[in-house]
């Protein structure tokens, strides 16, 4: 009864109208966003991408369970604790339009499909590849101990909508050890690459940023052979990269543990996936969410855009960590390729074409 009543007290997040092929989609990013069913969406630190007409939104799904009071969702880190227990799970949905949400379920269980128990974090979907698969990657923390360690593990399924089989429980092919957030891109001509955050702890300098190429399968990477090295800023984490035009952007920001004041990021950009990249500005300080992907839609008359999406920690109305809510934001660009800083806007819209 209680939840029922909390879904009475706000609209539906995001609304569309239909102009011929073109969609005016007004997204609202003071409320949680809710799917066809007007059910809250659980669904963070994920990836958006376009794939025959749909929009497929992946992300994790962390449940009911109460976040801790205050401004940081880690004062009460570890095994159990809320945002770290063993039932986070991946979960789909679906758009048309960027606006209308069809729930798929569970993608992924981290209980029932990792061969040990532990804690997933940041899910990322890539595909097709060579083989016309679609491959997760996702970080995860074991499940009981210290957080001294952090992996990556690799599923893959035949379609888009799961379930995803894990066949690499730990990558260890990459060129550096003790990752942290990730995110996965895959360029015109179908090559792969990873941009992820490692050496978390135990290091002179800690989490650094770099870009690595996948191999044909996106299942491994091809390791310190096809590695930018470390660029831009340390103690980062939550990157994002994107092509627009014949440029590549690498994005990320400061180190922000479920924090509700945000992280501002900074744009990197580079003629080639594996750099050089030369460093931006920061773009987004005025917004209180920490970065989890750049997505592409299909703008006005089929016109490439992008959208910049970020978790809002510590931000649910019912204290309820699944329910935090997500901002999303229209990313402009000046003559030079440059992203422009985005504001905090509580209502925008965009034009999105579904034909």
């Amino acid at each position: 009864m209680l939840y029922l009543l909390f879904l009475l007290g706000f609209v539906s997040a995001v609304c569309s109208i239909k102009l011929g092929s073109n969609t005016n989609v007004t997204i609202n990013n003071a409320s949680p966003r809710v799917d066809t069913q007007g059910v809250i969406m659980d669904v963070h630190d994920g990836n958006t991408f376009y794939l025959n007409g749909l929009y497929y939104y992946y992300g994790a799904s962390y449940g009911l369970c109460k976040e801790p009071s205050g401004g940081n969702g880690c004062s009460d880190a570890g095994p159990g604790n809320c945002g770290f227990q063993l039932n986070h799970n991946v979960s789909l949905y679906t758009s048309p339009d960027f606006a209308t949400w069809t729930n798929h379920g569970h993608v992924f269980e981290m209980h029932r499909d990792h061969p040990v128990p532990g804690i997933l974090f940041c899910p990322k979907v890539i595909g097709p590849n060579l083989q016309g698969d679609f491959v997760l990657w996702y970080n995860w923390l074991p499940g009981s101990g210290s957080f001294a360690s952090s992996y990556y593990g690799v599923a893959v399924s035949p379609s888009p909508l799961g379930p995803f089989k894990v066949v690499t429980p730990n990558v260890t092919s990459l060129a550096f050890a003790d990752v942290g957030d990730f995110s996965l891109f895959r360029d015109d001509d179908g090559s792969g690459y990873i941009i992820y955050t490692s050496h978390i702890q135990g290091y002179p300098t800690t989490h650094q940023m770099s870009v690595e190429k996948l191999n044909t399968a996106y299942t491994l990477s091809l390791g310190s052979s096809a590695n930018s090295g470390f660029f831009g800023q340390s103690f980062v984490e939550a990157p994002a990269m994107f092509k627009r035009g014949s440029t590549y952007y690498a994005v990320f920001g400061q180190c922000c543990c479920y924090c509700q004041s945000g992280s501002a990021v900074t744009f990197y950009k580079a003629i080639q996936p594996l750099g050089p990249y030369t460093s931006g500005q920061a773009i987004s300080g005025a917004i209180p969410a920490q970065q989890t992907n750049v997505a592409q839609y299909v703008g006005a008359n089929g016109q490439a855009d992008y959208i910049w999406q970020g978790d809002r920690w510590q931000s649910a109305p019912d204290g309820i960590k699944g329910h935090d809510l997500t901002y999303w934001g229209p990313m402009s660009f000046d003559g030079q390729g440059n992203i422009l800083p985005l504001e905090f806007l509580k209502e925008t819209s965009i034009v999105v074409d579904t034909k």
